[in-house]
């Protein structure tokens, strides 16, 4: 039964996020990402919950710059990642493949400068059904595995 008590809170906190994401300075979390998604990947491993971690933090440091080349994307290092999100350096791939995995991470290697620096793009949503997100998880996992014998 809708009572209309919370009405105020519900208006201020909707006009916030307009006004955030129109600012452009903000960017989007699925909701689906704690519905939906970690909960699939917590099937595969416990630990997936660093997905979401992983996922806030490079949306934080996308580059909104669209006259640069990097535009949308965000490059920060693996040490970087690490330092700021106290996820270790060797999660941080297979983490970076398992959102590639479940459809919210596109990656690509920028070689213009002396050194290979790895992109990521956020995808922001994913088009992809639980059984299709169980199915790339369940290859992630292997060759997971593999990588480990």
């Amino acid at each position: 039964m809708k009572t209309g008590k919370f009405i105020d809170f519900a208006r201020e906190a909707e006009q916030r996020r307009e006004h955030a994401l129109n600012a452009g300075n903000n960017g989007m979390i699925p909701h689906d990402l704690w519905r939906r998604i970690i909960p699939i990947a917590r099937e595969y491993d416990d630990k997936n919950t660093d997905m979401a971690v992983l996922y806030s933090y490079l949306i934080a440091n996308v580059n909104g710059q669209p006259d640069n080349d990097r535009y949308m994307s965000a490059f920060p290092s693996v040490k970087r990642i690490a330092a700021e999100t106290r996820i270790g350096q060797n999660r941080i791939a297979p983490l970076a493949d398992a959102l590639e995995a479940v459809g919210l991470l596109k990656t690509a290697y920028d070689y213009s400068s002396n050194k290979r620096e790895k992109l990521y793009y956020p995808q922001y949503y994913t088009t992809l059904s639980d059984d299709e997100i169980r199915a790339n998880l369940a290859e992630w996992k292997r060759r997971l595995d593999e990588k480990k014998r």
